[in-house]
């Protein structure tokens, strides 16, 4: 388990570390091409290739201007995004080989307790098999705080870096505020953190709170934040 363990953190590890690199490759390439749109008069006009010897109708530049101060957030929230499903997979690359090892007799997974599986009496697949792919299924659709509570519960027993890991859920919970709610704040992710307002860094590195109704704007300070949340806890899972 040990040896299967790390190696999954590791993988993790790599690639966030790559993800991070391309987020900031993306950002830079951003910054140069605002500046040379810039240049670029205003009467110009674009005709993008959208299949075999197929053109959209010229479009003007004064157009495309428009969404430049748009895009450097629409870059932040595609790399955020891809953070949290890397963060989401390790999870169940973990509780995959917590299920196996109890099933093999390894480590007791006492952590689950009861949990209600359902079997197909039809199917030639023997009942084990069964019982831990439906388990690995489940698993996926419980709710966030659930999944990272019985995962940190198996290989963090004392709980620590707590603040660490109340920094990741309230991460994946602001992606899911990025993803259905238009960025906004609302009571249902601040019930679920517990709190009246999210403070995040800004530009400049400097906490800034939202509240109810208010438009999350992510940053790279707060992106290298989260980043840096999730290494420390994944060091303290290490086996």
């Amino acid at each position: 388990m040990k040896e299967r363990l790390n190696k999954d953190i590791d993988r993790f590890i790599d690639n966030v570390n790559v993800l991070l690199e391309e987020f900031l490759a993306a950002k830079t390439m951003y910054d140069i091409g605002r500046d040379t749109i810039d240049s670029i008069s205003d009467d110009a006009a674009i005709s993008p290739l959208v299949g075999v010897d197929l053109h959209l109708e010229p479009i003007p530049i004064v157009s495309i201007k428009r969404y430049k101060d748009k895009y450097p957030h629409f870059i932040l929230e595609v790399y955020h995004g891809k953070l949290v499903q890397l963060w989401n997979d390790l999870l169940e690359d973990i509780f995959y080989i917590l299920v196996k090892e109890h099933i093999i007799g390894g480590r007791k997974f006492s952590e689950l307790k009861w949990q209600k599986v359902g079997i197909n009496f039809d199917s030639s697949e023997d009942f084990l098999s069964q019982l831990k792919e439906n388990l690995i299924k489940d698993f996926s659709f419980w709710e966030y705080s659930e999944r990272q509570r019985i995962i940190n519960k198996a290989l963090n027993p004392n709980n620590e870096r707590q603040a660490e890991l109340d920094n990741v859920k309230r991460n994946i919970l602001i992606r899911n505020s990025i993803q259905h709610k238009d960025n906004i704040v609302d009571d249902y992710i601040l019930g679920k953190l517990g709190c009246n307002e999210i403070q995040l860094y800004d530009d400049d590195g400097i906490l800034r709170s939202y509240k109810n109704g208010d438009k999350i704007l992510l940053s790279i300070p707060e992106i290298h934040n989260f980043i840096r949340s999730l290494l420390f806890v994944v060091q303290k899972w290490r086996k």
